[in-house]
Order: C-alpha cells, then sequence, then structure tokens
C-alpha cells in the first residue's frame, strides 16, 4: 500500500510587532517641544549664539535619535530625545546666570559710585558761611564785563589791534552766574568743589589768590588777564 506522504508546508513564523508611528510620534514631539522651549528661552536671552547652538544641537539630536529608533532602539533613541531639553535648559540658564551676574555686577558698582559721590561733602555750606564773612560774594554780570573788557583792553585794544569776531575772552561770557562768585579777601576753597558742586572764582587786582584744591573749578584772575584750573575740569589744558 503506497503511502502517499504529504509534506506539510508551513508558514514562517511572523513575528507581530507593534506599529512603530507612535514611537516615531514620541520622538518628534519629545525632542521637538524641547527645542521650541529651548530656542524660545535662548531668543528671549537675545544671545545669536545661544540661538544658533539650541537649533545645531535639537537638529543633531533629533537625527540621532531617529538614526537609533530605525535600528530598533527605540529605547535609547527616546532618552537621547529627552535629553534635549535638560541640555538646552542648561545651556540657556548658564548665559541667562552670567548676564544676570554681569547686571548685577554693573548695577552694585553703580550703586558704590553714587554713594561715595553722596559722601562727598556739599561744599554749598562753606561758600554761604564765607559770604556771610565777607570773605566772597556772588559774582554778577558786571563783574563778567569786568573781566571781558579788561582782557579785550590788553589783547587788542591797547595795541590799536581789532578785535575778532570770535574772541570770546577765555569763556567768561559762558560763566554760570549762578555758580560764580568774587573774592573779597583771604579765602581757602572749600572741599568738594567736583562736578556739579564745581565754581567760578574772580580774583580782583590786589586780593590774594584762594588757598587750596580748586577741584573741578576755574578762577579768573584780574591782576594778569588769565583763567586758571586743573586738567580734571575739562580733559584739556585749557579751561
Amino acid at each position: 500500500m503506497n503511502e502517499t506522504s504529504s509534506v506539510a508546508t508551513q508558514d514562517p513564523v511572523t513575528e507581530n510587532q507593534a506599529p512603530r508611528w507612535p514611537i516615531y510620534l514620541g520622538l518628534t514631539t519629545t525632542s521637538g517641544m524641547s527645542a521650541c522651549f529651548s530656542l524660545l528661552a535662548a531668543a528671549l536671552s537675545i544671545n545669536a549664539v545661544v540661538i544658533y547652538l539650541s537649533i545645531i544641537t535639537s537638529v543633531l539630536c533629533f537625527a540621532f535619535a531617529l538614526t537609533l529608533a530605525s535600528h530598533r532602539r527605540d529605547g535609547f533613541a527616546f532618552l537621547v530625545s529627552l535629553a534635549t531639553a535638560p541640555v538646552f535648559f542648561g545651556l540657556t540658564a548658564l548665559y541667562q546666570t552670567t548676564t544676570s551676574f554681569r547686571q548685577e555686577s554693573v548695577q552694585k558698582a553703580t550703586e558704590i559710585k553714587r554713594l561715595v559721590v553722596d559722601t562727598i561733602k556739599s561744599p554749598q555750606p562753606a561758600l554761604d558761611q564765607a559770604i556771610r564773612e565777607g570773605a566772597i560774594r556772588k559774582a554778577t554780570a558786571e563783574d563778567v564785563k569786568a573781566f571781558r573788557h579788561a582782557y579785550l583792553e590788553k589783547k587788542y585794544i591797547s595795541k590799536s589791534h581789532p578785535v575778532p569776531a570770535t574772541e570770546n575772552a577765555l569763556s567768561v561770557d559762558r560763566v554760570d552766574l549762578t555758580r560764580a562768585y568774587v573774592v573779597m579777601g583771604t579765602f581757602i576753597y572749600p572741599a568738594g568743589l567736583l562736578d556739579e558742586y564745581r565754581a567760578v572764582f574772580f580774583v580782583p587786582t590786589g586780593i590774594p589768590q584762594p588757598r587750596g584744591d580748586i577741584g573741578h573749578s576755574a578762577t579768573y584772575d584780574f591782576a594778569s588777564l588769565t583763567v586758571s584750573c586743573t586738567l580734571a575740569r575739562t580733559g584739556a589744558v585749557s579751561c
């Protein structure tokens, strides 16, 4: 009896694999959100280096994550995707911390400078006291005209030279009369004649030159018809 042996053909076993689109969706969403958040933080910092670094690193991490996913290394790919967020946030936080520290340093330095300036004793009380004692008096427009006339008389008129239209007589016409005084006797410059506290002093002929530190102030001398000041007043040799 011929037995017909039939070979049973079996289909190869197919593995039931879960669809991979959720993995790619998760990778795309995670790395995309981390890139957007880091890019937003970097943009707020207004620093081109951080922005470019965020974009480049985001693209590289996302490409690397997709490569791992395509080689069935989904777990590693997801970890790489998750790692992009702290990397970006770390870079942005580092920049923000550095910027904040620099701003605080500048602010502290400004406050210290203001404190030092505020601690300088104002010379005004000493000037008012000198006025009461008769050592100085407030200057007037007549004092300015007197110095200008004497200066022009000596330099031009007495020599029969024409007075140039640009002659400013040592800038005496620009003297601020609210901060100008005429020395009437022995006088010592008070401390603190700096910056907004500086003044102008007219010294008539026969009056001794004041003593002390003139600071940023200037002195018009009727005897020599010159003006003297320190280099710190204007940053130049002339007053």
